[in-house]
């Protein structure tokens, strides 16, 4: 049978053992290196001055709830000096010792946070007074089209689509241009451009004029990604 300390040593979790008072009597490796400390240093110490950042936070509570009542606890803890979150298991076991399981889930908060600033973003963008498109990729393909945007397509969503798939019918100068921007990034503004396309989807091409700007959009590395376009109508004021 396996030692159960060969088990600890390599579980993809951090492992404390305290015992009844909270004090450290086992780390493994894998805690050790989330907290940056060596197991030398953390044995012999209290818990709550060796988990970053846990002093004053649910954490703390819950871990002195699990010593004091022995039910089982889980939380989720972020370290501000290590800017990490944690998530916490925290079981009793016999006669009076106290398991911690630790996973750095730092990754996955981080996206849940990237995904609620991506969608509160596309909420202002999408309720711009101005037609904003964000394309992507060298086919230019469209990831989306805010509300005045698709009020110069008389409503229709072309998100999914390809630009020359969504509007095939525009000159290829427009087509163009995006290439342009894609590949130099090198931004454009063009005013009182003029364009016939079918607005409404039902074949009947209409003429207007607009106010276009082009900006190269960049990844973390610096690398075009893609390409935000604004459009303001301006043929009202040529009439």
């Amino acid at each position: 049978m396996m030692n159960s300390d060969v088990i600890i040593e390599h579980m993809i979790a951090g492992f404390i053992a305290l015992d009844g008072n909270g004090v450290v009597t086992k780390v493994n490796a894998r805690f050790a290196n989330m907290i940056r400390i060596s197991a030398r240093e953390i044995e012999g110490r209290s818990v709550f001055d060796v988990i970053p950042d846990v002093a004053g936070t649910r954490a703390e509570e819950v871990i002195r709830e699990v010593l004091e009542l022995r039910t089982n606890g889980r939380v989720d803890m972020f370290s501000p000096s290590l800017y990490n979150w944690f998530d916490i298991i925290v079981v009793p076991t016999e006669p009076d010792a106290v398991y911690l399981f630790i996973r750095d889930v730092t990754d996955r908060e981080r996206a849940i946070q990237t995904d609620a600033m991506r969608e509160a973003l596309r909420r202002i963008l999408g309720e711009a007074p101005i037609a904003i498109t964000i394309t992507a990729g060298v086919e230019h393909r469209i990831e989306l089209m805010n509300n005045s945007a698709r009020a110069l397509v008389g409503g229709r969503d072309m998100e999914g689509l390809t630009m020359k798939a969504a509007l095939p019918e525009l000159d290829d100068s427009f087509f163009g241009m995006m290439d342009h921007v894609y590949q130099t990034g090198e931004p454009m503004t063009i005013p009182n451009l003029e364009a016939t396309y079918d607005r409404e989807g039902n074949g009947k091409m209409y003429t207007g004029r607009f106010d276009v700007s082009y900006q190269p959009m960049r990844d973390a590395s610096g690398v075009i990604t893609g390409i935000v376009s604004t459009s303001v109508e301006t043929t009202d004021r040529h009439h």
